[in-house]
Formats: structure tokens, sequence, C-alpha cells
């Protein structure tokens, strides 16, 4: 994993465009790794798209400017309570960091009888999209709602007619369903590659 320490936030598109990624602790950092994206001009879903779509509409979700959300002491702990049963290694101020402080401008709230349930925080601009990281219950890991977080957001950057939507990190220990997403692409050798 190599970082870049980038100064000039004007520069995010082309950082993408290059197979970076930003990283988690500081907003103006940037590292490669196994970096994935939905080319939107692709944009088709798929039987399987559909089938999650589908198995997936009894939860609600709203984007929101992030801006415009409160990070308080309540959610903090129940994001931690949900990493730790997921046995995911993200230290919980990594968590507040990307909700108060770096260059992600979105989230997506999802929830079922308005109890929320997901957490999706992403980087909109006029060319591109990113869903960064995503928080659920561990109730539903074994649901089609972690996908349908991906999906959701792809198919919202194609009705905005964004160019991409950029999907973080890919291989086939991380992130391997992504593979399954419209227009689906990742970077390699320095270049972009369809599967």
């Amino acid at each position: 994993m190599t970082n870049f320490n980038i100064q000039n936030t004007d520069s995010v598109t082309k950082n993408y465009q290059k197979g970076l990624l930003p990283q988690r602790n500081k907003k103006d950092i940037y590292y490669f790794d196994s970096s994935s994206r939905s080319d939107l001009s692709k944009f088709k879903l798929s039987s399987e798209n559909r089938r999650i779509l589908k198995k997936t509409e009894n939860f609600n979700y709203q984007l929101i400017p992030l801006k415009d959300f409160k990070f308080d002491l309540q959610l903090q702990k129940k994001i931690y309570s949900w990493i730790k049963k997921l046995n995911w290694d993200f230290p919980i101020s990594s968590v507040k960091t990307i909700f108060t402080n770096h260059i992600f401008n979105y989230l997506y709230i999802w929830s079922i009888d308005h109890q929320p349930v997901a957490y999706s925080i992403c980087y909109f601009n006029q060319d591109i999209s990113h869903i960064a990281y995503v928080f659920y219950n561990p109730e539903l890991q074994n649901n089609n709602l972690p996908i349908r977080l991906v999906l959701q957001t792809i198919i919202d950057s194609h009705q905005k007619a964004l160019k991409y939507c950029y999907l973080g990190r890919f291989s086939k220990e991380t992130g391997y369903y992504k593979r399954n997403m419209p227009g689906f692409e990742y970077f390699d050798n320095n270049q972009w590659r369809t599967i």
C-alpha cells in the first residue's frame, strides 16, 4: 500500500481516476490499493441486481448532506457495537473522522420500520461518486442489504448523470461481490480493466 499526500482537493476526481483511494484517517492522503468502480456509461441492471432490489424493497433510505447529520455519542456507541460484533478492524476514532472531518459529503441512512439499520458514507461531485464506508446492523450481515447499499449508490449516481461511481477496494478477499455491479471495472497495472 503506497501513500500519497495530496493537498489540492480540486484534484479528487483525478486521484480516483488514477486508482487512488482516500485514507480513512486524513482527508488529504490517498493510497494505491485494489480500487474498483462502476462505469456509468455502461449501466445496465442484471437479473442478479434486480433480485437484490426485490429482496431489499422493505428497506427505506434517505440521502442527506453529511454536514446536516449529527454524529453523536449514541450513534458512535451503536456503530462501535456493530463493528465489534462483525469483527472488523476499524477504530472508532476513524469512524468519527470519516463522519466529521473528511472529503465525504453525503450519507445514506437505511431503515426498516423507522429504525436505522445501516449507514453509507459517500463522496459526490459533479462527475463522480464514491461509496466509501458502510456500517450496518450485524443481524443483516447475511441479508442482501449490504450489497444493496452499493447498488443503490450506483443507481443514484447513474440517475444524476455522473461518469463513475467508485466502489473502493476489490479483491477475491475484499468486496468480491462488486464484480456483479453494473459497468464494473477494477484498477490493475495502471489501467482500468473489466472482468
